[in-house]
């Protein structure tokens, strides 16, 4: 079974990766460089939630045979004034879509104003800010702040579980 996920980045794979070993003995994760079709840095759940179904979605048209189509995407969303890191995930098969939300974690408005939502580069300038390289494809800002009690990886592979019910329990989700 061969499972395409809309991304490169090496720890969307390993979280999808994971998530799937839990249910499934045979696949294959095939990345895909896709754009997400909003900012590099997502700065409300609607668009974060956008860029993980376009992830998904263009990811199966790259691979239309594959069992199923990953998308993830993280971003951030403010409460009063609180900011907050999230991720999302969509999961489809066929025309069915499956969609996770993880859990959020809270930044301070230092970390958000040193982010230009428009641009990649902001990645470089978050590891200086955390004296860390990549990473966006390592532990992720959730590990730094929690001293690696949980990283990217742990919470991203639970978004994507959380995007398996329509799957895995499809009696639950009769339209």
């Amino acid at each position: 079974m061969q499972i395409v996920v809309g991304s490169q980045n090496p720890v969307k794979l390993e979280a999808t990766r994971q998530a799937f070993n839990l249910y499934f003995d045979d696949f294959e994760v095939i990345p895909v460089g896709v754009e997400s079709g909003i900012h590099p840095f997502p700065m409300s759940q609607q668009e974060t939630f956008t860029g993980a179904l376009n992830r998904a979605r263009k990811a199966s048209t790259f691979h239309p045979l594959a069992a199923y189509a990953v998308g993830i995407e993280s971003g951030l969303m403010v409460i009063d004034d609180h900011y907050f890191v999230q991720a999302f995930a969509a999961v489809m098969k066929n025309s069915t879509i499956g969609f996770g939300a993880s859990v959020a974690f809270e930044v301070s408005s230092n970390f958000v104003a040193a982010i230009d939502p428009t641009t990649d580069k902001s990645k470089q300038t978050i590891d200086q800010l955390l004296k860390r390289s990549n990473l966006f494809q390592r532990e992720g800002v959730v590990g730094v702040l929690t001293q690696n009690r949980l990283n990217r990886t742990q919470i991203l592979r639970n978004t994507v579980i959380c995007a398996l019910p329509q799957f895995l329990q499809p009696q639950y989700f009769l339209s």
